[in-house]
């Protein structure tokens, strides 16, 4: 119960970011990273400014604004870093617990300045909402809530305001409205970032459901012909490059139309998904089964040669006459013809294969029902 309670929280806090919403955050963390130069330049420019018109009468706090002002920007180069190798959940930990860790010791060593240094809290929050997502946002928030909230009750408010401006009621507000700030910054965050990552999760659903209808015949659920050449581009290369065999079945019912016409396209639709279902049924998972026609079928058989690919096509024609057993004396016996190809070293491209396979299978169909023929009777036929 508690390692799942522990991996929630680590996946809230650490959440995976998708391939697509990665470059948008990167591009986010970027655009982050320069406004804070930009800001840090205009603090550094305020700071040496008013020094020089107002010189104060001690310079701890000059000297602390240089010293963080400089230490800032070596953190923001850093940060830069870590976006530029894709590593945006250190990045953005890192950016936010800095500006967090900055604030908190500007608070407690200048309490009467919360309003100022109060600001730094929300960049942190920003921080770790644009570059690491998910709930990284809360802690931040929280501690924020914790720290203003500890200020104002040691000090009661009193020091936000040394001339007395600020009562006790108007501090009480601006503490009421940083909370909400932070708080509701930190939701929405959340939020948005949620929003954003199942809007892509529903995306990726119907991206996925397009392929599958794609590349899966409808009928029979299948792969098709499109998938079955997609597959053996990928096969051929493979096989080509570390020089593995490669083998190739088409198969043709036979007597099917017949079949149809006999007994209706209904119930030759179910024989249909009965064939596809036995024919699988003796196939390993590395093989693909494709329907490439009404009552056509492909194999694909990687890691497998000719020989190998013909004891394949002998397994499927057991089991598909056992399948048209099951069917009843009605049904005459249920056969294929197959035609077998194998890849050659010279072929160059999957066209070859499949041009022998057809060949073989033409030859098979002419010598009658229930024949398996390789592309070895092309050369016999050939001579």
């Amino acid at each position: 119960m508690m390692n799942h309670f522990f991996s929630q929280l680590r996946l809230n806090l650490s959440p995976k970011t998708q391939p697509e919403f990665l470059r948008y955050k990167i591009r986010l963390a970027r655009i982050l990273i320069f406004a804070f130069y930009i800001l840090l330049g205009i603090w550094l420019i305020l700071e040496v400014t008013f020094t020089i018109l107002v010189p104060p009468d001690s310079y701890y706090s000059f000297i602390f604004d240089l010293i963080s002002i400089g230490s800032l920007a070596a953190l923001g180069t850093v940060v830069l870093w870590l976006v530029s190798r894709r590593q945006l959940v250190t990045a953005g930990y890192l950016l936010a617990s800095t500006f967090f860790i900055f604030a908190t010791l500007s608070v407690i060593l200048f309490p009467q300045e919360v309003f100022l240094f109060s600001a730094a809290y929300l960049i942190s929050i920003l921080a770790a909402g644009a570059m690491v997502g998910g709930a990284s946002t809360y802690p931040f928030a929280i501690g924020a809530v914790i720290s203003i909230t500890w200020n104002w009750v040691q000090t009661w408010g009193t020091p936000i305001e040394p001339s007395g401006a600020f009562d006790l009621s108007s501090s009480f507000i601006f503490l009421i409205s940083q909370i909400v700030l932070y708080m509701g910054t930190a939701a929405i965050l959340h939020s948005l970032s949620s929003q954003v990552e199942r809007a892509l999760d529903r995306l990726h659903d119907k991206t996925d459901r397009l392929t599958d209808l794609a590349q899966t015949d409808e009928l029979t659920g299948l792969a098709n012909r499109r998938h079955l050449i997609e597959q053996m581009d990928r096969e051929f290369v493979r096989a080509k490059r570390y020089q593995r065999p490669l083998s190739l079945l088409y198969l043709d019912l036979d007597g099917f139309k017949a079949l149809n016409d006999r007994h209706g396209h209904l119930f030759g639709d179910e024989v249909l998904r009965g064939c596809a279902r036995s024919l699988s049924a003796v196939l390993r998972s590395t093989d693909l089964l494709a329907r490439i026609g009404g009552d056509e079928f492909a194999v694909l058989l990687p890691e497998t040669n000719l020989d190998g690919a013909e004891n394949v096509a002998n397994k499927l024609r057991k089991a598909l006459m056992a399948y048209g057993i099951q069917l009843g004396p009605a049904v005459p016996p249920l056969t294929f013809c197959a035609g077998v190809s194998h890849m050659h070293k010279e072929d160059h491209s999957i066209d070859d294969m499949l041009a022998r396979a057809d060949s073989a299978q033409y030859l098979a169909k002419e010598g009658g029902k229930a024949d398996i023929r390789t592309e070895v009777a092309l050369n016999l036929q050939s001579n």
